[in-house]
């Protein structure tokens, strides 16, 4: 079961809504913040871990403050590059989570002959899931990136979504075939749920729980501990996030949180992409 952890928590969410929904908004937004901030934000606050990792294999030194600062310093240019140009912003967002979904920083550049296939299977895994989760909540989304200032169709043709999925299972890896089909089975399901538990679901039971395993295995920590050391910087994104909301909004919506979330996963993904050679 714990293989397949998105599935399952997916379908008993679909179940809990239908047999006691519709649920108002606030509700999905309770339980999307439960998940994000139990695994899906500490998947990301263990960065600096790693970057020490990475530093002490190579024999170089490693300070917590500069990393912070390039953290940080990564997270406001790409905020000013959203207040000046929203499209722009919103497509190197599309452009990270199509990479980062797909899982691209595991690329290994040690055998080019199949780099290039591992590099274009990885782009349709990516592309399929993030495909998947938008067409099949189309509406839902155009209402939200609407508000963040760009303009997207408002309909789409239905065979986009095949077409999603097409991508989806051109993405297939055969090392990974326990992940994709516990990925697949979570979009799946998701399909019947509205936009925000469809993704958290995804986020932070499949992709976050992937990433914490891998970070858990790679630092030689078991996971109790691990989750430990991630938890004051999981304190600290709470605090950039609330602070975030207070700025930029007078009630709550959803959009402030996807583009705090772009400020979040930008960093990271340099990080993952630009540091972490993963051993075979």
């Amino acid at each position: 079961m714990k293989n397949y952890l998105g599935a399952v928590i997916t379908f008993i969410y679909l179940l809990a809504y239908k047999l006691t929904g519709p649920w108002d908004n606030s509700t999905h937004y309770i339980i999307a913040g439960i998940l994000l901030f139990t695994t899906g934000i500490p998947h990301g606050a263990g960065d600096h871990l790693v970057a020490a990792k990475i530093a002490s294999r190579q024999n170089l030194t490693f300070h917590v403050k500069p990393f912070i600062l390039f953290y940080l310093g990564i997270m406001l240019a790409y905020a000013l590059l959203w207040y000046l140009s929203p499209l722009i912003s919103f497509i190197i967002f599309m452009a990270i989570s199509v990479f980062h979904f797909g899982d691209m920083e595991d690329i290994s550049e040690a055998d080019p002959p199949h780099r290039s296939l591992e590099l274009a299977k990885s782009v349709a895994l990516g592309s399929g899931i993030l495909g998947f989760i938008l067409c099949s909540h189309w509406t839902e989304s155009v209402e939200i990136v609407s508000k963040m200032q760009v303009n997207i169709p408002v309909t789409i043709p239905n065979y986009f979504l095949l077409i999603s999925l097409g991508f989806l299972f051109l993405g297939f890896q055969k090392k990974n075939s326990t992940h994709f089909i516990n990925t697949f089975l979570t979009l799946l399901v998701g399909y019947f749920l509205p936009l925000i538990p469809a993704f958290i679901c995804y986020f932070s039971c499949c992709h976050a729980i992937y990433s914490l395993r891998g970070m858990k295995s790679q630092l030689e920590l078991h996971f109790l501990e691990l989750y430990k050391k991630l938890i004051p910087f999981s304190i600290g994104a709470l605090f950039l996030v609330l602070t975030y909301m207070i700025l930029v909004s007078k009630d709550l919506q959803v959009y402030p949180i996807f583009i705090f979330l772009s400020l979040l996963t930008l960093p990271h993904f340099l990080l993952m992409h630009k540091l972490i050679k993963r051993p075979k």
